[in-house]
């Protein structure tokens, strides 16, 4: 079957206020790495091809690898930090199918090029 690759951005809003130490352990203990976790089993079963965190900046990024859009969307919300993540997908095409998009479009181009001009 058929697979499509996806670049996924998942980003955090800066906190309004300065959360304690205890908030803190618990985001990281419940959220975090429970995330972290399910991005390396991803990654281990072939879901997630590429990527990692965002230095310097809240979040992480990566190439997800399904075989439907359900299919991502069900994988992206299986993941703890998901209702706090701020989501961006963008579908990726291959380099073969766009170049064949473009082959098309020269032969056009190339026939309308070559075609005697209509006279008035």
């Amino acid at each position: 079957m058929e697979t499509n690759d996806y670049l996924v951005e998942m980003t955090f809003e800066p906190l309004a206020a300065l959360p304690s130490a205890q908030d803190i352990a618990r985001f990281i203990e419940r959220m975090a790495l429970p995330t972290f976790a399910a991005c390396e089993k991803l990654a281990a079963a072939g879901r997630i091809v590429a990527g990692g965190t965002i230095l310097a900046a809240g979040g992480f990024i990566f190439i997800a690898r399904t075989k439907s859009p359900a299919e991502l969307e069900a994988m992206l919300a299986s993941l703890p930090l998901w209702p706090r993540a701020r989501t961006r997908v963008v579908p990726l095409g291959s380099f073969a199918d766009r170049a064949e998009i473009v082959r098309r479009r020269l032969a056009g181009a190339r026939a309308a090029a070559a075609a005697p001009e209509a006279e008035p």
